[in-house]
């Protein structure tokens, strides 16, 4: 063969393939790929949307968690102030720590104070106020003992007022004169 006829056959067989590759290209690859540019959107969002709703969810998780720290506050708040007169309650703590540090009760009397509006209502509603007036024998260790049992008493005491006189000269037993406020949650 001549290198002419050679030369022709390879630029027509170049043609041919450069028609091929644009055939296989035009009918075969585009349109693959014009699924495959569909996809990847779809995956995109679906992944977008996916990520919305674990950013969602954390926020949700988050709101819970802050709810639930709401509920345990209020709980705390009712533990330490009562959600309503319990005079029993109060008198009993009241007896049972005087009991404990070894005093003896002479007195004790309760009464109703007014009612006091909550600073902050939607944690705790009006403050209500028993007001205890007690009279208690006893040694001053024994009485230190109970005004620190009485501080750190679950519910909210407070000590309005005291007196102390010695009940015998040169003994160690005084007589206690006290007002002590018992705090509670009002309607």
């Amino acid at each position: 063969m001549k290198a002419s006829t050679k030369r022709i056959l390879s630029i027509l067989t170049a043609i041919f393939m450069i028609i091929a590759s644009i055939f296989i290209y035009s009918s075969l690859i585009r349109p693959v790929y014009s699924e495959i540019k569909n996809l990847r959107s779809e995956v995109a969002g679906r992944l977008e949307l996916v990520d919305k709703h674990k950013t969602s969810i954390d926020q949700v998780k988050k709101i819970l968690g802050e709810y639930q720290g709401a509920v345990q506050i209020q709980d705390t708040v009712s533990t330490i102030l009562p959600p309503e007169q319990n005079l029993p309650s109060a008198v009993y703590q009241i007896s049972r720590l005087a009991n404990v540090n070894e005093l003896q009760l002479e007195l004790l009397s309760a009464q109703q104070l007014a009612l006091k509006p909550s600073a902050q209502p939607s944690l705790v509603k009006g403050v209500g106020t028993l007001r205890f007036n007690l009279r208690a024998v006893g040694s001053y260790e024994k009485f230190k003992f109970f005004l620190q049992n009485l501080e750190t008493n679950m519910n909210l005491m407070d000590l309005a007022s005291l007196k102390i006189e010695p009940q015998i000269k040169g003994a160690n037993k005084f007589n206690y004169t006290l007002v002590v406020d018992a705090y509670y949650q009002s309607e």
